[in-house]
């Protein structure tokens, strides 16, 4: 995938995540997080993940891995983690006692599954730019010892 697809992409899911914010979150009875603040993101996170760890509830802790889901990915977050975000709303789909998720919500769930390979691949081609950088430096030096 070329680097203006991710970009196109990325632009995507921020919009689907505002978009989404005004409908399914609603409807899911979660509160759309239009009061987050990125000073406070994490004291809200940590809160978050101590009901996910400690509250025997399943459906209490399904709204916590959604609530951690939107803070992971929201435009306010200055340091978004999509890959965990991804995984929060992984577990709150697994958790979701009504069996329906809106469709809203698996858009979401599709847009970080792609983002998720984009980054994947990104790690993997900076990988393969490293080793490249080395090995350059490795003919380099062999080149001047044979000189």
């Amino acid at each position: 995938m070329t680097y203006k697809k991710g970009i196109k992409l990325l632009i995507f899911l921020v919009m689907l995540i505002i978009l989404s914010h005004c409908t399914s979150w609603h409807k899911e009875g979660v509160s759309s997080y239009s009061d987050v603040k990125p000073y406070n993101l994490p004291n809200d996170i940590g809160r978050l993940e101590k009901i996910v760890k400690n509250n025997p509830e399943s459906s209490i802790r399904a709204k916590a891995h959604f609530q951690l889901a939107l803070l992971y990915s929201s435009y306010k977050n200055p340091n978004p983690n999509y890959q965990q975000a991804l995984k929060e709303l992984e577990a709150y789909i697994s958790l979701n006692s009504s069996g329906k998720v809106s469709e809203e919500i698996l858009n979401w769930l599709a847009i970080l599954r792609e983002l998720d390979k984009i980054i994947d691949e990104n790690q993997k081609m900076k990988e393969a730019v490293k080793q490249l950088k080395n090995l350059d430096i490795e003919m380099e030096e062999k080149k001047k010892k044979l000189k």
